[in-house]
């Protein structure tokens, strides 16, 4: 690809939003009127054809505006500005909710010869035919409590969001010292060149942390409080809610953590391999080791081997990573507007995605970039299908991750085939190995740690000292006591946590890395393999993601066998990474 057509900085322009935010804010508000006006009429009756589907386009441009606002967030705008906005858009889909909500109602109002008569007069059933499989399912009172349990706790993930991001660390020493953000300095805890900065900045951080902790431990003790309730009050347990979310059963939940704690001594034994000049890791030295690592690879460089490594496996994979590069859909320039990591917002409606990450010419930029462009490839298949559905409601977790994490891994084995060097090999495996980690043991970790907090939440709220010391328990026992410390308040850092909408927000990660490279291998043998995964991913929400993967790849994941060979994946990695001198 020619380097001078690649694009660095998104076009939000070519997008039907308004940048300047008091007109975004504007055109959100034709919006709430036009809501209004549906509302009124679905608390009189059911809403004829027309208003269907005008919800239905209105929902997809809520979607859309959503998606624009975390665009704007990496944009030099004043953040009270941007709380204001997402708190319209907050309130746009509580009013879709409450409209749904009164339809199923109506639904559920009728006797079976006006439903069967409202059936044959209404030419919009493909929007409605959830709403009439629905009905009866759920009583009034169950709606009434969800959504009450829904805006509040979209409240306390506000409140959470404004505490961290008014947060100041104070970095430096002796008499040099100044105030940096909460992102700047995650940020610079992980990415600082200098090892001693890195560390000095994470000490810092989770001083401040400690500091305010309290307001934490009381916003995270409210909103499992409130999901509690909401599950006593509905005789469920708290996971079989996260479970049916992301379609897989606790026999396939469990097939996977077993594949996990079964491949241990295998996993682990990286750590010996890096332990040769210390006793053991710390947690940070482990995420920060791959800084040590001088290993280059530019943009043009990454975009290239991107659409290479792909073209191996499907040509339109490569054909829209092009289109994507040179379209104004990617944002990769490093600016302190950005957090850490990276995002893919997408714009279904318009057949298109905006990607934001700050590429540093590393080989996990480069990483992060396939990464996103894999979401960016898996939004493309989801057509925009009319629904009274908000798409974070169909898209489950645990199939959000699978093509992003496709993508990534392609790109990986492509540059490690590529090298000649046992030191370029090394530069490229080691973080490719502790990514994997980080999947089947930080992240297990949190999900460990939450499932753990769930329990005793049951009975009382915890305290800090006792929150912190759950989550480093959690942590050694996901990293198999591998590690000589662990991350200290990782709970108040990572927002997965507090996710209004999503509890249990982290085993679909360590899902879909598992997932993704046992269909990997099943590329490898499947001539078909390519359509087959176009097929399913715009299948996505249209059934449980069990049932699908058995529909589309003849796999049954509640056994054991599918999870062991995708986990042997990481082990031969570190096998291979050991015999390298």
């Amino acid at each position: 690809m020619e380097t001078s057509s690649l694009i660095t900085r998104w076009n939000l322009s070519s997008l039907q939003y308004e940048t300047d935010v008091k007109k975004f804010k504007n055109q959100m508000g034709m919006v709430k009127e036009k809501l209004l006006e549906i509302e009124k009429e679905s608390n009189l009756a059911v809403l004829r054809d027309s208003e269907v589907l005008k919800l239905s386009q209105l929902i997809s441009h809520i979607e859309s505006a959503e998606s624009f606002y975390y665009c704007l967030t990496t944009e030099d705008i004043e953040p009270s500005q941007l709380t204001s906005v997402i708190g319209i858009i907050s309130t746009l889909k509580s009013q879709v909710y409450s409209i749904v909500t009164n339809l199923e109602e109506r639904v559920n109002e009728m006797n079976e010869t006006q439903l069967t008569q409202w059936i044959n007069n209404t030419k919009q059933m493909n929007l409605l035919a959830e709403l009439v499989n629905n009905r009866k399912k759920n009583s009034k009172q169950e709606k009434m409590i969800s959504n009450f349990s829904r805006e509040t706790l979209s409240g306390l993930e506000d409140l959470y969001s404004q505490v961290r991001n008014n947060l100041k660390v104070e970095i430096g020493h002796a008499h040099v010292k100044k105030e940096i953000s909460f992102a700047e300095a995650m940020e610079q805890a992980l990415v600082h060149p200098e090892q001693n900065e890195r560390l000095h900045v994470f000490t810092e951080l989770n001083r401040t942390l400690e500091a305010q902790s309290n307001i934490f431990a009381s916003i995270y003790n409210q909103m499992v409080g409130i999901r509690l309730h909401e599950n006593k009050l509905k005789k469920i347990d708290y996971l079989d809610e996260s479970l049916k979310f992301n379609g897989i059963t606790s026999q396939t939940h469990d097939a996977m953590w077993y594949a996990v704690d079964n491949n241990m001594k295998g996993l682990s034994s990286y750590f010996n391999k890096k332990e040769v000049e210390t006793e053991k890791m710390s947690w940070h030295e482990l995420m920060t080791s791959s800084q040590n690592v001088s290993f280059s690879v530019t943009y043009s460089q990454a975009a290239d081997e991107i659409i290479n490594s792909l073209a191996t496996i499907d040509s339109n994979m490569s054909e829209f990573v092009k289109e994507a590069l040179t379209k104004g859909w990617i944002d990769a320039e490093p600016r302190k507007t950005k957090s850490s990591g990276g995002f893919c917002a997408p714009f279904i409606q318009e057949g298109e995605s905006r990607i934001s990450l700050s590429y540093d010419n590393t080989i996990d930029s480069a990483r992060r970039l396939a990464h996103e462009l894999g979401h960016a490839w898996h939004f493309k298949q989801m057509h925009d299908t009319p629904s009274l559905r908000f798409t974070d409601d169909l898209l489950e977790m645990t199939m959000a991750e699978t093509s992003s994490i496709f993508f990534e891994t392609v790109f990986t084995n492509h540059m490690l085939q590529k090298a000649n060097e046992a030191s370029v090999k090394k530069a490229i495996l080691g973080p490719k190995i502790e990514r994997s980690l980080n999947y089947l043991m930080s992240i297990r970790g949190a999900y460990l740690f939450e499932n753990e907090f769930y329990q005793y939440r049951k009975e009382s709220p915890l305290d800090v000292r006792q929150i912190e010391e759950l989550s480093l328990i959690c942590q050694e026992k996901a990293y198999g006591s591998s590690l000589r410390e662990y991350e200290p308040y990782v709970w108040t850092k990572y927002v997965q946590f507090y996710q209004a909408t999503i509890p249990f927000y982290n085993y679909p990660y360590s899902f879909g890395f598992l997932f993704s490279i046992g269909l990997l291998e099943r590329a490898k043998e499947d001539e078909h393999f390519n359509w087959k995964f176009k097929s399913f991913l715009s299948e996505t929400g249209r059934l449980p993601l069990e049932q699908l993967v058995k529909n589309h790849f003849q796999i049954d994941l509640s056994q054991p066998e599918f999870w062991q060979r995708a986990v042997q994946n990481v082990v031969r990695d570190i096998e291979q990474y050991k015999g390298l001198s």
